[in-house]
């Protein structure tokens, strides 16, 4: 591994991900650019100033792992490979794959709620805006300002009740099994 210029390592160090970049971790870089820009999206998405406060430690991890970077041996560098920060398809698992094999119906239903989404976010949400700016409907005026909101709120207490009941029953495969206690001659 060839060393980097100082001052351009420097310069992209500003940019989560830049800095890796330019050193030669492409997935590493890739993997906080976009960490970065999905706390951004999903603080604006959802309306969430908070979850902008990760902003700041993606931003100083990504600066200051740069400078880890560029201050390898070349033998530090060959124990330290580049790679993805967060493996998808480790946190996954094998369950993980297994249901998606079979079933498609999850992926199908994300689609048809992405669909709709969309449908109403470039069709239906401008008509009703302009029903509130007609007929000074304040009330579907709060409404659209925090439906996006109100939706993602309900599907995660949803979600954690779910996981709080533990999800259906599942039947103890040990419940069924019956041991062998020898036959008796007669």
């Amino acid at each position: 591994m060839n060393r980097k210029n100082g001052f351009w390592t420097f310069c992209f160090a500003f940019i989560p991900g830049g800095g890796q970049m330019y050193q030669g971790y492409m997935k590493r870089g890739l993997s906080l650019m976009s960490m970065f820009m999905f706390v951004i999206f999903l603080s604006a998405f959802l309306g969430m100033g908070l979850l902008s406060l990760m902003l700041p430690v993606i931003w100083a991890y990504s600066f200051f792992d740069t400078f880890n970077i560029h201050s390898q041996t070349p033998e530090q560098a060959a124990q330290n490979p580049d790679d993805y920060l967060i493996d998808v398809s480790g946190l996954m698992g094998e369950n993980g794959r297994r249901l998606l094999s079979r079933r498609h119906k999850l992926i199908g239903w994300g689609l048809v709620v992405l669909g709709v989404y969309a449908l109403y976010a470039n069709f239906v949400r401008p008509a009703l805006w302009n029903a509130v700016y007609a007929y000074d409907l304040t009330w579907l005026q709060w409404l659209l300002d925090s439906l996006s909101t109100l939706v993602v709120a309900v599907l995660l207490v949803v979600l954690g009740v779910y996981l709080l009941k533990g999800g259906p029953a599942r039947q103890n495969p040990d419940e069924d099994y019956t041991a062998f206690k020898g036959g008796e001659e007669q």
